[in-house]
C-alpha cells in the first residue's frame, strides 16, 4: 500500500473517533435564542452498530462484533428547561470508544482526549419531532507508522424522539444555525498526505439507553 492510502486510512478513523463523540462549534451564522424542554433525562449509554469516516474519498468503517459494538458512547443529558443562544448546552458525553475499525491497511491507534464532550441543540424541533444538535470539544490523537496528527472540531448530528436515536451527519433534517466540523492539526510525517485543515466526515447512527425527549422551540 502507498503512503496516501496509509495516511487517508488513518484520518479517516480519526475523524470517526472524533465524531460522536462530537468538538468546539464555529461561530453561528445566525444569533438565534432557543428554549430547549428535555424530559426524561438522566445518565445515558448510546451504540452504533456500524461508523464511517471518509477523507478525500477513502473511507474507514467500523463494525460491531459478537462482543463489542462499533461505537459506545455514555453520559448525562438532565432533565429541565434551558433558554440561551444557540447552541445550547444540555449535556455532556463523559466517555467514547471505537472498535473494530478497518480501512485499506487495517487497524489504526486513536486516543480519545479532553473528556468530557459538549452536547448541544442547535435548531427548534421540526414536526417528525427531529432535533439538529451538536458535539463539540473533541480532542483525539492518532499515531502510525511514519504518520500522526490530531484532530479537533465539533461534529453534526440529530435526535428524534420516536425513535431514541441520535443520527451524526451533515445531512440535517433541519438547517443548522451553527456550522460543525471536524479539523486536522498537528500533522508529523505523513509525506504532505495528510495535512493540517483538513474536513473529514463522519457518519454513524446511535441507539441511546435513555427515552428523553427534546422539545426545541
Amino acid at each position: 500500500m502507498t503512503l496516501f492510502k496509509r495516511a487517508s486510512t488513518v484520518l479517516a478513523t480519526l475523524g470517526a473517533a472524533g465524531a460522536v463523540v462530537g468538538l468546539s462549534a464555529a461561530p453561528a451564522m445566525a444569533s438565534t435564542t432557543l428554549t430547549v424542554k428535555i424530559s426524561n433525562g438522566g445518565s445515558y449509554t448510546a451504540t452504533a452498530s456500524k461508523t464511517v469516516l471518509t477523507d478525500n474519498g477513502v473511507s474507514v468503517t467500523c463494525t460491531s462484533t459478537s462482543t463489542k459494538h462499533a461505537s459506545t458512547a455514555s453520559g448525562k443529558i438532565a432533565t429541565g428547561t434551558h433558554t440561551a443562544t444557540s447552541p445550547v448546552k444540555v449535556g455532556t458525553a463523559a466517555k467514547l470508544a471505537f472498535n473494530n475499525c478497518s480501512g485499506p491497511l487495517g487497524a489504526v491507534t486513536t486516543h480519545v482526549q479532553a473528556l468530557p464532550y459538549t452536547v448541544s441543540v442547535d435548531s427548534k424541533t421540526n414536526s417528525s419531532g427531529q432535533t439538529d444538535g451538536i458535539i463539540s470539544g473533541t480532542k483525539v490523537q492518532v499515531s502510525m507508522t511514519g504518520c500522526s496528527f490530531t484532530v479537533t472540531g465539533s461534529v453534526p448530528e440529530f435526535y428524534t424522539n420516536k425513535t431514541h436515536k441520535l443520527s451524526v451527519t451533515n445531512k440535517l433534517p433541519i438547517t443548522p444555525l451553527n456550522k460543525a466540523q471536524l479539523t486536522v492539526s498537528n500533522v508529523s510525517g505523513c509525506a504532505s498526505l495528510v495535512n493540517n485543515g483538513d474536513h473529514p466526515t463522519f457518519v454513524s447512527t446511535y441507539t441511546v439507553s435513555r427515552h428523553f425527549t427534546i422539545k426545541s422551540t
